[in-house]
């Protein structure tokens, strides 16, 4: 009884406005019902959809990773190459380029040897190598062979003169090989 006393004070306090103020009313009551309806359902839907944006973000994200996969893969692949790289010490570079040049018919090598210097967990020993007289091919398969072989060596600098009118090159080189101080990673873990 006591919510239909209620009513029946509410409408006849209501019989009691104007005209105007009962379409105030009316605009007041749609507008609240308005905030207590629409307003959740437009931050429902507002969640949902920065939800959906998330989850295309993420979705683009991990297919970037399944995408670059195979480069990773390869990356790892050549890191654990180098790394194998300097398990095997180089030898004597003086020894090692003497031997490279007999192979190859190269004669005449004048070897001088540098300090050592020290880099980090790393090595470098130098030599300074001058040919008097070299033909173009002999001399390119041996720093091939130099380059491409199984130690830790780089050439560092070639420096030719000579061609043309005379027999061959005169060619002076900077050979570098480097080395593992300490444990290898391998070893470590």
């Amino acid at each position: 009884m006591a919510l239909g006393d209620a009513f029946d004070n509410l409408r006849s306090w209501t019989d009691g406005l104007s005209e105007r103020e009962r379409r105030l009313l009316s605009i007041m009551a749609v507008v609240f019902v308005a905030l207590v309806i629409l307003l959740p359902m437009y931050v429902g839907i507002s969640s949902i959809s920065d939800i959906e944006t998330e989850n295309t973000e993420i979705t683009r994200v991990l297919q970037d990773i399944r995408r670059s996969e195979p480069r990773l893969r390869q990356e790892k692949a050549e890191r654990n190459d180098v790394k194998r790289l300097y398990d095997r010490k180089a030898p004597s570079l003086g020894g090692f380029l003497e031997e490279r040049a007999q192979q190859y018919g190269v004669t005449g090598l004048g070897i001088n040897d540098q300090p050592k210097l020290d880099m980090g967990g790393y090595s470098r020993r130098s030599v300074r190598v001058s040919l008097p007289v070299v033909e173009l091919r002999p001399l390119i398969e041996m720093l091939a062979d130099i380059e491409n072989s199984s130690y830790p060596v780089a050439i560092e600098r070639i420096q030719m003169t000579g061609g043309r009118m005379r027999t061959g090159y005169t060619v002076k080189l900077a050979v570098n090989a480097y080395d593992r101080e300490g444990p290898s990673p391998t070893e470590q873990e």
